[in-house]
């Protein structure tokens, strides 16, 4: 999940940086930060997501630790209705990306507003969330099942011997 984290940062700041628009952006993070929410327990899930906020503040120029707190509340809103909510599979998964892209731009804007006192940037960012949080969930739908697939790929396990094959 860390080197995830770290090509999804690179991809989405240099290659995919500015398309489809300037204003839309490819988030390859929110779906693993959804993800995480969905899955794991606060013990696995809250390093992953202060790894992930800290990157992508260190790659962005909004102030720095905007996406450590959102990710963290979107974390613990999800953790708070995941007993009452269906989220496996299909338009229920593309919902609950669209609802954790939502929270990610209204923890962002307040923080922008409380940070400058500029209200020009958080509203903006709030116009564009709808278009943004169908983006961000038709992102998730294609790559979340990626993501649960190869999770606990580590290290380790990829360059443990596999055993010879005798006939």
């Amino acid at each position: 999940m860390v080197a995830y984290g770290i090509v999804a940062v690179v991809v989405s700041t240099t290659i995919l940086a500015g398309w489809p628009t300037q204003m839309l952006r490819f988030d390859f993070i929110l779906p693993a930060v959804a993800v995480i929410s969905f899955y794991k327990e606060k013990r696995e899930a809250v390093p992953i997501i202060v790894f992930y906020g800290m990157i992508v503040d260190a790659a962005s120029a909004a102030p720095f630790g905007m996406s450590v707190l959102s990710y963290i509340v979107i974390y613990f809103f999800v953790r708070a209705i995941i007993t009452k909510i269906s989220f496996q599979e299909g338009v229920a998964l593309l919902f609950w990306v669209a609802i954790i892209s939502l929270v990610d731009k209204v923890v962002c804007a307040i923080v922008l507003y409380v940070s400058t006192g500029e209200l020009f940037t958080s509203r903006v960012i709030l116009e564009i969330a709808p278009a943004q949080a169908l983006m961000d969930a038709a992102l998730g739908f294609l790559i979340i099942p990626m993501i649960t697939k190869y999770w606990d790929l580590s290290w380790e396990k990829l360059t443990r011997p596999k055993g010879l094959v005798l006939k």
